[in-house]
């Protein structure tokens, strides 16, 4: 509930502060003296649209500040205030409005700076502007199903049910997505599936390009290796002058010295480690031909396996350790693709048990609105009756979800409200058929038919201000009665903040503010007046008739009594 509403600098308010109450808050002027300011500055502070000229002094900032006590029972309201860590120890917050000289404006709460996104949450739970936006509304075919809902008790349910749909819908989009990614990578996988079989047949060992290139080029030399092993054993051993004979002679002719000089000494002693490291190599030379064999066949199978090798790294552009980690690499691709297929499964068998069971709901949902429809027929007519549209009726229709959902969701018959469109039908005039509300609305019974929607679902909404900026134009006469006893009714149930012309609603209201503007040679300002009981009853009177006459306070008189149910 607003309580207190403090306007700084602001159009043609230097500073302005109203203390509201509970029930029907009433403000009344003549025409032009500023009324709709106060909405104005309420609205601006909760996102409205700021344009030039707000400044009452352009030197100045303009400070709007609204504070709102807080309803115990409004879970919404106290849900919200914990999402966004607001603490309200004397169940009440405070807006405050900063818009500075260049239009720039700051918004906060309890003093804490906060976002527009924020102000908007908060006024959707706190405020309900009856305005022509509004009226549009009742055109609007999921606006209709919201006002059925609201009427009958449906709103927890149609939210699990719309959680539950929007799950559902979730899944079966990534059910389409796996199936996509299934269907693209299965090329894909039967050639991960060839390249593991074509790269394990070759059974590739780490090394083995360098094992065979050193095995092959020992093979191509091998002709020449075994001919030179023999010439050198030849040389060193079987010729007439040998380099073993030789080196003998050459021992043999130094040994005879060699105990008289240290120098000839090493010199024989070089020689004998000569000898026998030519009888090592040798030995080596032999061993090396019985190695050695002159294996063509064997040759043509390294050469084929090199091949082979060769061929599969450049193919992958990889080596071999790099192809056996690829390997495992493309088997993992492979798992997470089966992984796949059995999420698919279990998906559509999810999705299969799910539809099932939203379906249910969605009857369900059907069910009781059908048979709270019939009830809130009846309650339109009664009401919009006393509103002086006597021969009204009403008609809700009931139609499937149109296609156009289906092909969005993938649920055929189903958007995430359930599986029902509504059309409210009406008429106003006896002898003429119903026919689409939106079709057959005029300005005058689009704004008495939102009204009477509000009365209906006043008790079954949270707790609101709800604001009436002059929704009484055009109305007079006994429908103004009618009008005014609507609008107290729901200020039984939400504080109202309405700006009237109709002198039935002032004689309404709980609490009565006159404005009045004062003009001087330079400016012009909005003063503001708390009117008792007596100045209420002279502003109903000048309401009335223009003027302070006996009639007029008479009549005056008569219109509070009967607003008391004293009449």
């Amino acid at each position: 509930m607003l309580k207190n509403l403090r306007i700084k600098n602001f159009i043609i308010v230097e500073d302005l502060e109203l203390n509201f109450s509970k029930g029907l808050q009433v403000l009344t002027g003549e025409t032009g003296a500023g009324k709709s300011i106060i909405v104005g500055a309420i609205n601006i502070i909760f996102g409205g649209d700021i344009h030039e000229g707000i400044h009452y002094d352009e030197n100045k900032k303009v400070i709007l500040e609204a504070s709102f006590s807080i309803n115990k029972q409004n879970k919404k309201l106290k849900d919200l205030l914990i999402k966004h860590e607001v603490e309200n120890t004397e169940n009440e917050i405070f807006f405050t409005k900063e818009i500075s000289t260049n239009q720039r404006s700051k918004i906060f709460l309890n003093g804490r700076r906060i976002s527009i996104p924020i102000v908007e949450e908060f006024r959707s739970l706190l405020l309900d502007f009856h305005s022509q936006r509004d009226q549009q509304q009742l055109f609007n075919n999921d606006y209709q199903l919201e006002i059925l809902d609201k009427f009958a008790n449906l709103i927890t349910k149609r939210k699990n049910f719309e959680k539950k749909y929007e799950q559902l819908v979730y899944k079966m989009k990534e059910l389409r997505t796996l199936k996509t990614k299934e269907k693209d990578a299965e090329d894909r996988i039967q050639l991960f599936k060839y390249q593991i079989k074509e790269i394990e047949n070759l059974d590739l060992k780490i090394g083995e390009e360098e094992q065979l290139q050193s095995e092959l080029k020992l093979l191509s030399n091998a002709e020449d290796i075994l001919n030179q092993a023999k010439n050198i054993e030849f040389y060193m051993y079987e010729n007439e002058e040998s380099v073993y004979d030789n080196i003998n002679s050459f021992i043999a002719m130094l040994s005879q010295f060699a105990e008289d000089e240290e120098h000839l000494k090493n010199a024989v002693s070089l020689l004998q480690n000569a000898l026998a490291n030519i009888e090592e190599s040798i030995s080596e030379l032999r061993d090396v031909q019985e190695i050695i064999d002159v294996d063509k066949e064997l040759k043509t199978e390294l050469e084929e396996r090199l091949d082979a090798v060769n061929n599969i790294n450049s193919k992958h552009k990889k080596n071999i350790p790099q192809l056996l980690d690829y390997v495992e690499e493309i088997k993992g691709k492979i798992d997470a693709h089966s992984s796949n297929k059995e999420k698919i499964i279990t998906l559509e068998k999810d999705i299969e048990e799910e539809t099932r069971s939203i379906w249910e709901e969605a009857e369900e949902l059907s069910t009781k609105r059908k048979e709270s429809a019939i009830k809130l027929e009846k309650q339109i007519k009664r009401n919009i009756k006393k509103l002086a549209i006597s021969d009204a009726k009403v008609k809700i229709q009931f139609d499937k979800v149109g296609k156009e959902n289906n092909l969005k969701t993938g649920i055929p018959g189903l958007n995430n409200t359930g599986k029902d469109s509504i059309e409210i039908y009406f008429s106003a005039n006896r002898g003429v058929r119903l026919q689409p509300f939106k079709v057959v609305a005029s300005g005058g019974e689009l704004s008495r038919f939102l009204l009477t929607i509000k009365k209906i679902l006043s008790d079954k909404i949270e707790k609101k201000t709800v604001i009436f900026d002059e929704i009484d134009q055009g109305i007079g006469g006994k429908t103004s009665e009618l009008l005014a006893e609507f609008i107290h009714k729901i200020g039984s149930y939400h504080q109202i903040l309405c700006i009237s012309h109709l002198p039935q609603i002032a004689s309404y209201g709980d609490k009565h503010f006159a404005i009045v503007k004062r003009s001087s040679k330079k400016t012009s300002e909005v003063e503001v007046f708390q009117l008792e009981k007596n100045k209420k009853r002279q502003e109903i009177a000048r309401m009335l008739s223009g003027k302070l006459t006996k009639l007029s306070l008479m009549h005056a008189d008569e219109l509070i009594k009967k607003s008391r149910g004293e009449n």
